[in-house]
């Protein structure tokens, strides 16, 4: 439960490094998920 806590926590200092755009680009990439990025975002 503390885990989650802190976790839950540390969210909002995580997002203020990166977008949530800009995670999920890297998440794609770091999975070398081959993405178009004119159909990635609307």
């Amino acid at each position: 439960m503390d885990s989650v806590r802190s976790y839950i926590d540390l969210q909002r200092q995580h997002h203020a490094k990166l977008s949530f755009q800009e995670e999920f680009v890297a998440f794609l990439t770091r999975h070398r998920v081959v993405y178009d990025a004119q159909y990635v975002w609307d």
